[in-house]
């Protein structure tokens, strides 16, 4: 079940559609990881090229630390964009380049209003549990950065919660889309 999951979401992001994933994150790093790879094979200067926004900063971290060594195998750079963490060495890591921005949408707003980086280049947004950034009243940071998006792909991972508000939430900056249960 879990195989097939997987391979359908790959075949949907692929083909440019914007995805709704109700399951469990945490169990989906594997897929993320895939779909990241898919999105962006190489490294190239510049801007980055994927944002992946987490509720909180241990998880942002958990995920940093399991694309480590495939981004080393790929030469590809990730920064860690986390509230605890020192906001001028984000700012000026951003600055010189990564291909993907890993963080919580409060530093990352944080940042890009700080003009730290640019989303000229940006092929996709991922916001990981978007039940827990509703839990925690980060919703409008989500928000204020999607409304800044080029067209790029989207992707939402969604759990157990208030179903009704989350789905109107993210309808906002994610229409249309694919939703696809883990179940």
């Amino acid at each position: 079940m879990k195989e097939e999951f997987e391979k359908e979401a790959r075949k949907l992001f692929k083909s440019g559609k914007s995805l709704v994933l109700k399951a469990d994150y945490s169990e989906y790093f594997n897929l993320l990881q895939q779909l990241i790879i898919d999105e962006i094979p190489e490294p190239r200067e510049g801007s980055p090229r994927g944002i992946i926004l987490f509720s909180d900063d241990q998880a942002s971290r958990d995920f940093n630390a399991h694309i480590e060594k495939t981004f080393k195998e790929y030469d590809l750079t990730s920064d860690l964009i986390i509230e605890k963490g020192l906001r001028i060495k984000q700012r000026n890591d951003l600055y010189f380049g990564t291909e993907l921005i890993i963080g919580t949408p409060k530093r990352l707003c944080e940042i890009y209003y700080q003009n730290g980086f640019n989303i000229g280049e940006l092929k996709f947004f991922m916001v990981i549990d978007v039940n827990g950034i509703f839990k925690k009243g980060l919703r409008g940071f989500v928000s204020r950065v999607s409304e800044s998006l080029p067209k790029c792909k989207k992707l939402v991972f969604e759990s157990a919660g208030k179903e009704d508000a989350v789905k109107a939430y993210y309808s906002e900056f994610i229409y249309p889309f694919k939703r696809l249960s883990e179940n």
